[in-house]
């Protein structure tokens, strides 16, 4: 069904088995600090029409509709069948913490698959020709629209943010006379204290000063042309076109950059300094995992297997106490897109 239906109390509606339960799910999971935008709600409604569809009409969750839902379909791509599965774990989660039984929450599927994405490293020329192409936006086009992209690149690449860290940002998160940001309940929960440099803190007053001088603690400090926010939207094409203008080329699959590559550039970036400045790696990665938000170390290992050309001496460095911290791989090199 087409994702143009009408909301009801901002979300779609749900037809299938699970219409009861879905919504409530959805506020459950926000009121724990969760952030559930549409792609998420879209993929529980999908399920629940799958469902709808398959002839189930009562609350359940077994394994063989687990497994329905969750098989690989023909010319898939890993990701979709990954977000099918998440919907699904989570879901039956819930339901077991409201005491339904024989739900089966996927608890022993160790399904693995090939990991073939390799994150993108923009490199140092490739980021100056991106923002030399922002400001000229910014000179040909004043105001809030370009200004407004202008600082979520510069929050992306000069903190690491993930994307919706940047659009959710409040006025009270921000303090423009330390340069304290602080981001709650990001992804898994954590919460964590990021301190922008002083040319940043700069541009973020500037940008409080022309725009958001009048706005009030609880509203977000990006705001778009007729919206409360920066729209998702305008910015995925403002990206898009960024890439193109800065002459930007294809990955090497053909696709495109993302804007969570610059999450990872700005991690490659930030070690290759701290190597500079002879810092020793045993204690950077704990404290760059602790930057970016992460909950365990082991999250931050597994989110930098990047090309060994990113690495420069890195590598070498990390194998005298952690030889398997960069692993490679026979063939192909292997990577994934690690929050």
């Amino acid at each position: 069904m087409s994702k143009q239906m009408p909301k009801v109390n901002g979300l779609p509606q749900f037809i299938g088995p699970f219409k009861e339960l879905l919504p409530d799910y959805i506020y459950y999971k926000r009121a724990q600090g969760y952030v559930f935008r549409d792609p998420n709600i879209y993929k529980l409604r999908e399920m629940d029409m799958f469902f709808l569809e398959n002839g189930v009409k009562k609350v359940e969750f077994t394994r063989q509709m687990y497994e329905a839902w969750t098989n690989v379909r023909p010319g898939e791509k890993e990701s979709n069948v990954e977000h099918r599965r998440s919907a699904a774990r989570g879901f039956a989660c819930y339901l077991v913490s409201l005491g339904y039984e024989n739900i089966y929450t996927g608890y022993d599927d160790t399904r693995i698959f090939k990991r073939d994405f390799i994150p993108y490293v923009f490199s140092k020329e490739e980021i100056r020709r991106m923002f030399c192409v922002i400001s000229k936006w910014c000179v040909q086009e004043p105001g809030l629209r370009n200004d407004s992209f202008r600082i979520a690149m510069l929050l992306y690449y000069c903190c690491g943010f993930r994307k919706s860290e940047v659009l959710g940002l409040k006025m009270a998160n921000i303090d423009l006379d330390t340069g304290r940001v602080t981001i709650l309940n990001g992804k898994n929960n954590v919460s964590r204290i990021v301190v922008a440099s002083d040319s940043l803190r700069f541009e973020l007053k500037d940008y409080h000063r022309k725009y958001r001088t009048e706005a009030a603690p609880e509203e977000y400090f990006l705001t778009g042309e007729k919206t409360e926010h920066y729209p998702e939207g305008s910015l995925y094409g403002k990206f898009r076109t960024l890439l193109s203008e800065a002459g930007i080329a294809l990955r090497a699959d053909g696709g495109r950059q993302r804007i969570h590559d610059i999450r990872h550039t700005f991690c490659v970036h930030t070690l290759e300094k701290m190597q500079e400045k002879g810092f020793d790696l045993y204690t950077s990665l704990p404290l760059l995992s602790v930057y970016l938000g992460h909950k365990h170390i082991t999250e931050t290992e597994y989110y930098l297997r990047m090309m060994e050309e990113h690495f420069s001496g890195i590598l070498e460095k990390s194998a005298a106490y952690s030889p398997n911290l960069f692993p490679k791989y026979d063939g192909e090199d292997g990577g994934t897109g690690a929050e």
